[in-house]
């Protein structure tokens, strides 16, 4: 039995594992950040109540938005497409 046939995977093994030490090694803080694409940030409430409350003030404004809560677990953040983002603000800072 020649030396290569346990030589190759060997090398093999090896070389896998320097891979997954460097990819273990990127920024790790990026990766666990939620993506929500496109949606843009209009508002932070500090309760899913008062997420529900601006959520009505903007569908009463025609404008569709997401609740999801706060990347550092305080609050929640109500996310709007882009071409929404300035008639949502407009409607938020209106809001009785």
């Amino acid at each position: 039995m020649p030396a290569y046939t346990l030589l190759v995977p060997l090398l093999a093994i090896a070389i896998l594992a320097l891979v997954l030490r460097w990819a273990s090694s990127l920024d790790t803080d990026k990766a666990h950040r939620k993506d929500y694409g496109l949606l843009r940030e209009v508002a932070k409430v500090p309760s899913s109540t008062a997420a529900r409350i601006v959520e009505q003030c903007l569908q009463a404004a025609g404008i569709r938005a997401t609740t999801v809560p706060a990347e550092d677990g305080n609050g929640m953040r109500i996310l709007v497409f882009p071409g929404d983002e300035s008639v949502a603000i407009q409607a938020l800072l209106n809001m009785p």
